[in-house]
């Protein structure tokens, strides 16, 4: 039987699937994305699998930086990942929301196939780390936000727009005495009334209606899209992890000849960075060059490819000369955590 891996980073969390060559999920881990390095390390090591894998995919922002890691043999865009992944569990949908950490997203299905998409990345409103920076304020755990809104007796109106401003809404009405279970409730309208605005106006938007996404497990926002569109949505069991799903189906259908996959060794690999800002060219480039056990893996930043080549030689050699173990930068370095964000 053969295995896929598939891998979903966002600047949020990271997403990491194993499937059989049925499709069928075998295996899998979410966890918070802490410093792409030691995150990798730490899906790696809970993700251990005794199959042999012959493909990984890779998805999300920091795909790229994660597969010189790892050795992916397919990247692709989030768009692409998380349609394959509804497309296959709901062989009709028409719609699909994902509402990130940092992003919202939603595509348009005809006939299995993307017809059209629309995203938000200008702002943290309307997104699942504006429900977080709320539910922390409150003092509440995020996943109880969803069953607290729903006991709401009376919704008040939040701004979405702006998660800042939505914020001070919350201070406000919670100074005024208001329910932490109306005011929930009016976050997640707000929330949906507003992707729906930003992302579905003048779109014909058609059922069947997918919600996909960390932010799908909140009960109150599914009946807020429900209420909004006058329609059924439906949640994958596995909601959380569709965007890696459709990785792991990507690289399934155009399977290597030979996996680039470095193997759940990783996990106690030696995983270094060092950043430096190039003088090769004008442009400037932070280039992090990345190593394994003091092997020279690859690099991320560059604008062109002279830099790398310039300072390659300096930085390998200044890596070997380090006592065996102690990092070049920390695995939480800020490129490394940029790179993820972006």
């Amino acid at each position: 039987m053969t295995f896929f891996i598939g891998m979903d980073i966002g600047s949020v969390s990271f997403k990491a699937v194993i499937i059989d060559d049925k499709g069928a999920i075998v295996k899998s881990y979410y966890t918070k994305n802490k410093g792409v390095i030691s995150t990798v390390k730490e899906v790696m090591k809970n993700l251990k699998f005794d199959g042999v894998i012959d493909g990984v995919g890779i998805t999300g922002s920091g795909k790229e930086f994660v597969n010189l890691l790892v050795g992916g043999d397919v990247l692709e865009s989030e768009i692409m990942s998380h349609a394959v992944a509804s497309i296959k569990q709901f062989r009709d949908v028409r719609t699909i929301f994902d509402i990130g950490g940092e992003d919202s997203k939603l595509i348009i299905v005809k006939n299995g196939e993307i017809e059209n998409f629309m995203m938000n990345q200008a702002c943290g409103g309307g997104t699942g780390s504006m429900i977080e920076a709320i539910a922390n304020r409150m003092g509440i755990a995020i996943e109880d936000v969803g069953d607290l809104a729903l006991k709401s007796k009376n919704e008040v109106s939040v701004p979405s727009k702006c998660g800042i401003f939505a914020q001070s809404a919350v201070v406000s009405k919670l100074n005024k005495g208001m329910s932490r279970e109306d005011i929930l409730a009016g976050v997640c309208k707000g929330l949906i009334g507003n992707f729906l605005t930003m992302l579905g106006k003048g779109k014909d938007l058609k059922p069947p209606f997918v919600f996909q996404g960390a932010t799908a497990q909140n009960k109150a926002l599914v009946v807020a899209f429900e209420k909004e569109l006058d329609e059924k949505v439906f949640v994958p069991e596995m909601c959380s992890f569709m965007g890696a799903y459709g990785a792991a189906l990507l690289v399934q259908e155009n399977k290597p000849k030979k996996s680039n996959f470095k193997g759940f060794e990783l996990a106690e690999a030696e995983l270094q960075t060092k950043t430096i800002i190039g003088d090769g060219c004008s442009n400037m480039c932070e280039i992090t060059f990345i190593f394994n056990n003091k092997d020279y893996v690859g690099t991320i930043g560059n604008r062109c490819q002279r830099c790398p080549l310039t300072h390659l030689k300096k930085i390998s050699q200044s890596i070997k000369n380090e006592k065996s173990g102690e990092q070049a930068v920390d695995s939480k370095e800020v490129a490394s955590s940029r790179i993820a964000a972006n």
